[in-house]
């Protein structure tokens, strides 16, 4: 069947279990919350995260293609593709490296940057990454800001420019494991600052000895619709964190994605006023606690129709207690 040049190439949103197909042959990905990271190199297209659910319900994401796709497994990635896109992961055993996430992290982005070029992908659009006790401090650095320095060295040795890295999450999950997932494409985004903060390419060197290499969010024209996927979304103004409660964080989340969705121009700010418009929003929450507290209030500012999902996860600061990321596909 000849492809459509106007189509759609990919859309994603929540859908319940029990409404997907047992067999689809344009799904791209299928992605689960739990308590364990599983990826099964026979089920390519399935991944999921050790992400608990803190509210109900907290359906999978399913990514349709627009197009029948290909999935394979090839020396330790995942991945399934069309002619237009490819969705890719890898999981890794930190034990593998001695438990040194700044090797571990170099290690995974050396192995996927050379696998997306050599499927005739070479830009990234989107990239998620997950790793347990995130903020466990090692040789003067917490794991987060280990994970960054050896996503850079690997990033220098592309060499990636600061304008060609794609929107990005990075949370603390609650099981072993470095999981790294991405979707690329074969033209690039655009890449999107937010007004109201500070590149994180430029941060100060207190947040760690190798900035964080990610733009706050990528739009990506395609022929019929453009996408927008953004990264995750924290209570930062400037690069400073502001507020010590999740509730008045969350506000200033809020005001973020608007600022990001304005900034995006007229293809997205047309179409979309506001977050709660998005296709979906991952809202990662620090403290169970908290959940009941922030969903009202999210519920309050976007609707109770935005379409969120709330799970447990620990966010990249640890003066942070919420973040969310957003996309619109």
């Amino acid at each position: 069947m000849a492809q459509n040049p106007h189509s759609i190439p990919l859309t994603i949103r929540f859908q319940h279990e029990a409404e997907i197909p047992q067999q689809d042959a344009r799904r791209l990905a299928l992605i689960r919350f739990g308590q364990a990271n599983h990826a099964d190199p026979a089920r390519p297209m399935e991944l999921t995260l050790a992400l608990p659910p803190l509210a109900t319900p907290a359906p999978p994401e399913l990514w349709l293609a627009d197009e029948p796709v290909a999935a394979g497994f090839e020396d330790g990635i995942g991945y399934s593709l069309t002619g237009k896109v490819l969705f890719g992961w890898i999981l890794v055993d930190e034990a593998d490296f001695d438990h040194d996430m700044n090797q571990a992290a170099e290690y995974v982005y050396e192995r996927l940057l050379a696998f997306h070029r050599a499927k005739g992908f070479p830009h990234l659009l989107r990239i998620w990454n997950y790793f347990p006790d995130i903020h466990r401090e090692s040789d003067g650095l917490d794991r987060y800001q280990a994970f960054c320095q050896g996503r850079h060295r690997a990033l220098e040795r592309v060499p990636l420019t600061e304008g060609e890295l794609p929107a990005a999450t990075a949370i603390g999950t609650t099981a072993p494991g470095l999981l790294v997932y991405f979707l690329a494409g074969r033209e690039p985004g655009i890449q999107i600052e937010n007004p109201r903060q500070v590149s994180a390419f430029h941060y100060p060197r207190r947040y760690g000895p190798k900035s964080p290499s990610f733009s706050r969010a990528t739009l990506k024209p395609w022929s019929a619709q453009s996408h927008l996927y953004i990264s995750g979304t924290a209570s930062i103004v400037g690069h400073e964190t502001l507020h010590t409660d999740v509730l008045t964080q969350l506000d200033e989340i809020i005001e973020n994605l608007r600022a990001l969705i304005r900034s995006a121009g007229n293809g997205i700010s047309d179409r979309i006023k506001d977050p709660g418009e998005l296709s979906m929003l991952k809202v990662y929450v620090r403290h169970a606690g908290d959940t009941a507290a922030v969903k009202s209030r999210l519920e309050a500012a976007l609707g109770s129709q935005a379409p969120a999902v709330y799970l447990r996860g620990d966010i990249c600061r640890d003066d942070l207690l919420v973040e969310i990321e957003g996309l619109y596909a």
